[in-house]
């Protein structure tokens, strides 16, 4: 068997058959991981996720070489407007939570 390099270009088909090779299928990984086959299945197309995670484990590379443009996992950040004060889109309604009088009602 060649040695791999860092150069090897890793696709779906060539991962399957390294997972193959080290005597593991997506079946028997998905059933010690206690999931379904299809997140091994879907991970191999896309690269991102927990099946992507274990794939990379079981085969010993790095997630960044098997997938190397994958999208990163994104931090998702909700804005605290309590600490940062309101945003500029609060500010221009700053009577948006007053209860209306009953004249601004009638009209």
């Amino acid at each position: 068997m060649a040695k791999r390099t860092s150069q090897t270009k890793w696709d779906k088909h060539s991962i399957k058959a390294e997972l193959h090779r080290k005597g593991w299928t997506l079946t028997e990984i998905a059933a010690r991981e206690g999931m379904h086959r299809t997140t091994l299945t879907k991970a191999l197309e896309t690269g991102t996720g927990r099946g992507a995670e274990l794939i990379s484990k079981y085969l010993s590379i790095p997630l960044e070489e098997l997938w190397p443009d994958r999208r990163k996992r994104s931090a998702h950040v909700i804005y605290n407007s309590d600490k940062h004060g309101p945003s500029a889109s609060q500010k221009n309604r700053s009577l948006a939570d007053t209860p209306l009088s009953e004249a601004e009602v009638a009209a």
